[in-house]
């Protein structure tokens, strides 16, 4: 028997920085956490994610943090938002940055929204945003999933990816099904 063909799929991580994306890609990608800040400008990672029998080829880029111009970057398929569950700061820049920001690069890119350093998070602290304002947030801008985990104590982070491959499967899914729709009529 022959295996089938690995599928691919390519995300683009985006977020403010220190708010955890190169600690959630290197958790997932070598299983390793590194507690130390190292700055990233662009870099690129590939793993394999198995979802319903089926195993895909996940490009992983993880651009800087910086508000720049992704015009430059080639259009992924599903973007991975991030912003850090103890910084309120990172969540507005998601709402009146990183939305717009991706908006315009491609209306109708499906997008994650992961809340990281869940570990950090203090239900009494002022500024830490709430599971349910996460998930309230996400609906309003209509990403596809909202998750939380931590690269520090392992919470959720194959999950975050495994979703965004669920995302980009779904996403094709419908628009295969609006094309059926438009030739049948």
């Amino acid at each position: 028997m022959v295996a089938a063909a690995e599928k691919a799929v390519h995300c683009t991580v985006v977020g403010d920085g220190f708010v955890g994306k190169s600690s959630l890609v290197q958790k997932f990608v070598r299983g390793q956490f590194n507690p130390e800040y190292v700055a990233t400008l662009k870099d690129e990672y590939t793993a394999r994610v198995s979802t319903n029998g089926d195993v895909y080829r996940l490009h992983v880029t993880d651009i800087a943090g910086e508000h720049e111009d992704m015009s430059s970057l080639p259009t992924p398929e599903i973007f991975i938002v991030c912003f850090s569950l103890v910084d309120r700061d990172s969540l507005d820049s998601v709402e009146n940055f990183w939305m717009p920001k991706i908006r315009s690069v491609g209306k109708y890119i499906p997008i994650v929204l992961v809340g990281t350093q869940s570990d950090m998070r203090n239900a009494t602290e002022n500024g830490h945003i709430s599971a349910e304002q996460g998930r309230k947030i996400a609906k309003s801008l209509g990403t596809e999933y909202y998750l939380e985990c931590s690269a520090k104590t392992d919470m959720k982070i194959r999950e975050v990816f495994e979703k965004t491959v669920h995302a980009r499967i779904r996403h094709c899914k419908k628009k295969v099904n609006i094309i059926k729709r438009m030739f049948s009529r």
